[in-house]
């Protein structure tokens, strides 16, 4: 359906029809059509294009209109779990195969998660989705491998999203470290048009790390379409020699919550590189990236690096927005016209300077998101006039909003909130039970399983496989699955090199 969104428009668009630079914000409207993207973006009274007579108009009033935010970097099987730390570590973890076997890390992230893959795998993506819209998202990268993809229930999922095409190779991904042979084939797949997405060089500098992003290099795929997570152990002298710049991605807390070092954002910046921000997984990262702007804002206060909250807010909208064009063949991060229609509403005074309102905006301030043109989250008044429906009820931090959320064998019922929620629990109240059940659910289905009426079977991603290295335990009554509404953990607990560099936040 067509839709009309009037406020405070901040466009970050690079059509300079629409606004002479990133920092331009305006009265005026965003017109939506029927397929989704952006028709026009508009100034105060000016006329709108024809054919939106019947589109419902939604005035925000003061509030922000901006591109839909979006998460480059996630790992949405685990978001159902607490921060975790492994209590008897008494220094940074190297790199990222060193936490994998800390002690308590299986028990604390691999089983739960693993008991919610298997035995509720639509509650746990629609519950880990809720979890990025609440915070503005309509974009994520990281939902876990499944045997037939799916494009979302309320946001955009990276890997998955086709654009209604019949290809579905768009955009690829690894959370494993890759052989040389296999880089290469995926420098080769970069230059005929997708995405690569890495996981490299995620840990401290001068560890074994470094030599994955110089492995990357020599396969060729230092490409304007290659995407590199983390590099937080890279030499910074090495972000020069990227000359068809892709981009890279800072996931601040995770990194030093980990290893107590994050990513040189200046260098890369420095070399042209530009800088997108990801919230990373529940056990070591934000809730969102509208929880990672705040951290990525104190590290750079920190630090003393020049980076301006607009800047920040590039790192969430337009700066990957833009990277992920080159493989979908479609703009999202930006208002202007043939974008997608994704877009996120955020509560503002008049007058207020709009980057800062969103560096410092919470859950509270998100008032609306529209993905695809289509309102799936915000506040009642704002879904109803959008025309937003089926919905379902939920509170957030103490408010009701309302979410788009339909049953995924019938897309035309809503799908209740406390349903999804009512799942999870009877996982956590029984895991061994529940998991048992899952597995005899997949082993009864005698079709392939990349039939549409297959059981939907996912993976973890961290490490990929149907099983989790090390296995389950062999008593499986041995699986406890801590709660996803309040953390354990207290500040104490919080690991120490975190706390020192300034960057814990609750």
């Amino acid at each position: 359906m067509a839709l009309v969104i009037a406020g405070r428009v901040v466009p970050m668009a690079s059509d300079p029809a629409v606004a002479a630079d990133a920092s331009t914000s305006f009265r005026g409207r965003v017109w939506i059509g029927d397929d989704g993207m952006i028709a026009a973006v508009t100034r105060s009274r000016q006329a709108g294009p024809a054919g939106f007579e019947a589109a419902p108009v939604v005035d925000v009033g003061t509030s922000l209109v901006l591109p839909g935010l979006i998460d480059l970097h996630n790992h949405l099987a685990y978001n159902t779990l607490p921060l975790w730390s492994e209590p008897t570590q008494r220094a940074p973890f190297a790199h990222h195969d060193s936490w994998t076997t800390a002690r308590s890390y299986a028990a604390s992230v691999t089983w739960p998660a693993h008991a919610f893959v298997t035995a509720a795998p639509q509650e746990l993506l629609a519950y880990a989705e809720t979890k990025a819209i609440i915070g503005g998202t309509t974009s994520v990268q990281g939902s876990p491998p499944k045997n037939r993809p799916r494009d979302g229930w309320l946001v955009r999922n990276i890997e998955d999203e086709t654009w209604g095409t019949r290809n579905r190779n768009l955009v690829y991904a690894s959370t494993l470290t890759m052989t040389p042979t296999a880089l290469a084939e995926r420098a080769n797949r970069m230059r005929a048009g997708s995405l690569f997405i890495y996981h490299c060089a995620e840990g401290q500098r001068g560890t074994r790390a470094a030599a994955e992003f110089r492995d990357a290099a020599a396969a060729g795929c230092l490409q304007q379409r290659f995407v590199a997570v983390h590099c937080n152990a890279v030499d910074p002298a090495v972000f020069a020699e990227w000359t068809e710049r892709g981009a890279v991605v800072w996931s601040p807390l995770s990194n030093l919550w980990l290893y107590g070092a994050t990513t040189d954002v200046p260098a890369a910046r420095d070399a042209g590189v530009p800088v997108c921000l990801g919230s990373d997984w529940a056990p070591s990262g934000s809730k969102h990236v509208l929880g990672e702007l705040k951290v990525a804002r104190i590290v750079a206060d920190h630090h003393g690096w020049a980076l301006s909250d607009l800047e920040l807010v590039q790192m969430v909208t337009a700066n990957p927005g833009d990277v992920l064009a080159r493989g979908w063949g479609r703009q999202t991060g930006r208002l202007q016209p043939y974008a997608a229609g994704d877009v996120t509403i955020i509560r503002a005074a008049g007058g207020a300077d709009p980057f800062v309102t969103v560096v410092h905006a919470t859950e509270h301030d998100v008032e609306l998101v529209v993905v695809n043109g289509q309102p799936r989250y915000g506040t009642p008044t704002l879904m109803r006039r959008s025309g937003a429906q089926p919905v379902t009820d939920l509170t957030v931090a103490g408010r009701r909003r309302l979410l788009s959320l339909t049953r995924p064998e019938d897309p035309a019922q809503a799908w209740p909130w406390e349903e999804v929620l009512a799942r999870l629990e009877q996982v956590r109240a029984d895991p061994k039970r529940e998991i048992e059940l899952g597995q005899a659910r997949l082993a009864a289905f005698s079709g392939p399983f990349d039939d549409p009426g297959a059981p939907l079977r996912l993976a973890l991603d961290m490490p990929t496989g149907i099983a989790p290295v090390g296995g389950l335990p062999k008593d499986l009554t041995q699986i406890l699955i801590p709660r996803w509404t309040a953390s354990p953990m207290t500040r104490r607990s919080w690991p120490r090199w975190s706390v020192a560099a300034g960057t814990a936040v609750s």
